[in-house]
């Protein structure tokens, strides 16, 4: 559960929800996965943070901004939301799957170059996508993106550790050793057919204190987005992504210094990722440029909404002339 702990951090904006797309699949083999597009124009692709977490909440709200930019393409992706029921195991959670799925979807859509989107998370597997197919990438737009690099992996975990209180972590110790006898995999579960258990309120009080530590302004937290995120959210993947990127000393900064493609960062001064992170990303990103939102951490969308649209949108209406 120790992985859990230090990876439920790339959970992302829980502020909003939005309206219905149209859901469309496509196959990595015999893996159907699934997608949402709307809009017109040239294709972008949103990935949503975890992972794990199912692509509504702040996403459709995404969607409602580009779509008069771009066809904006909403990915499932494998084992999240309508592509959760599938086998979570380490052969399928990998870095590289997820990405052949974004670029087995390009192909089956027919889109020669993609706009990748991505927060949190989802920021991580755009720069990798972006790292091994340059030649079918137009742009790269990074929301509070976790890092290209296993080397400041640590620094997240220690920023959440020094914003928590004593009392905060004796709590979140004590709860532990209530849901800690189940595994990820049962505790999602337990979740759908005992949401009254006493595993499953542990593991919900601990994740509530845990998001904690992902706000400038705590008092912006919703506690009935938290809600809903909880029960949609698969937790299965991350620990398994957690061990694949120390243990492999996942690293494409090198990749990323040689791409020549246009980028955008935005993140919060408070962010949990710590600036490092962000510094990492700039300067990997060579053709990038860096938004700073000050008084905002992880949570942009729920903490300073008008601020990060503007700055969106801003660069979207630049780079579409």
């Amino acid at each position: 559960m120790r992985n859990f702990i230090l990876l439920v951090s790339l959970l992302v904006c829980l502020s909003y929800h939005g309206s219905a797309q149209s859901i469309k699949s496509f196959y990595n083999g015999s893996l159907k996965l699934y997608y949402e597009e709307s809009g017109a124009g040239p294709s972008l692709y949103i990935l949503s943070g975890g992972p794990g977490e199912a692509p509504d909440h702040p996403y459709l709200q995404l969607v409602d901004s580009l779509k008069s930019f771009y066809t904006c393409v909403l990915i499932h992706q494998r084992g999240s939301g309508k592509s959760a029921d599938m086998p979570i195991n380490e052969r399928t959670i990998t870095i590289n799957n997820y990405t052949e799925d974004i670029e087995l979807l390009r192909k089956a859509r027919g889109d020669k170059k993609i706009t990748l989107l991505g927060v949190s998370w989802g920021g991580l597997l755009g720069m990798n996508y972006a790292a091994h197919h340059p030649e079918s990438t137009s742009n790269i737009i990074l929301i509070c993106s976790a890092p290209p690099s296993y080397s400041v992996w640590n620094v997240l975990y220690d920023n959440q550790y020094a914003r928590r209180s004593k009392i905060e972590l004796d709590s979140m110790a004590n709860l532990q050793k209530i849901f800690s006898v189940k595994t990820e995999k049962e505790l999602d579960s337990l979740k759908r057919v005992d949401p009254d258990g006493k595993e499953v309120v542990a593991y919900k009080q601990f994740v509530a204190l845990h998001v904690r530590a992902m706000y400038y302004d705590r008092n912006k937290i919703s506690m009935k987005n938290l809600d809903d995120l909880f029960y949609s959210f698969n937790f299965q993947p991350i620990p398994i992504i957690d061990k694949e990127v120390m243990e492999t000393k996942w690293d494409i900064t090198g990749k990323l210094k040689k791409l020549k493609i246009p980028a955008l960062i935005i993140y919060g001064r408070q962010d949990d990722q710590g600036e490092s992170t962000f510094y990492l990303q700039k300067e990997s990103l060579r053709f990038s440029e860096t938004h700073v939102i000050e008084q905002c951490g992880h949570e942009i969308l729920e903490e300073q909404p008008e601020e990060f649209f503007k700055i969106l949108l801003n660069y979207v209406k630049r780079i579409r002339k």
